[in-house]
């Protein structure tokens, strides 16, 4: 047999174990956030400030990431942006201004 499909075998095995496990922890996690959601006062209040953090924190690494491709050099060509630098800090400001408008409207 090659040592490819025994690989194979292996990461499947490993992969369905994998999955098993997780299906077997849900219901505990299912009844934790139930109780979250149902037991606490002003639960959505709370949902919602901390998606708005969320939001923020994602947006605000987001804009990090575009300043940081803009002013990092791109002498060096073993960088992963030495080519396509405009492009990532273009898609990581709009990303920015996503995430920060997502967090502004909640």
């Amino acid at each position: 047999m090659k040592t490819t499909s025994k690989n194979a075998i292996g990461i499947g095995y490993a992969t369905t174990l994998c999955i098993l496990f997780l299906l077997y922890l849900e219901p505990a996690l299912a009844n934790k956030f139930e109780t979250i959601g149902g037991g606490v006062s002003g639960s959505s209040g709370i949902k919602r400030e901390w998606l708005q953090n969320f939001f923020l924190v994602l947006g605000g690494l987001s804009l990090l990431g575009s300043v940081l491709t803009v002013v990092i050099p791109h002498k060096n060509a073993a960088f992963l942006n030495f080519s396509n630098w405009k492009q990532s800090a273009i898609v990581l400001f709009v990303f920015a201004v996503a995430f920060l408008a997502t967090a502004a409207i909640l």
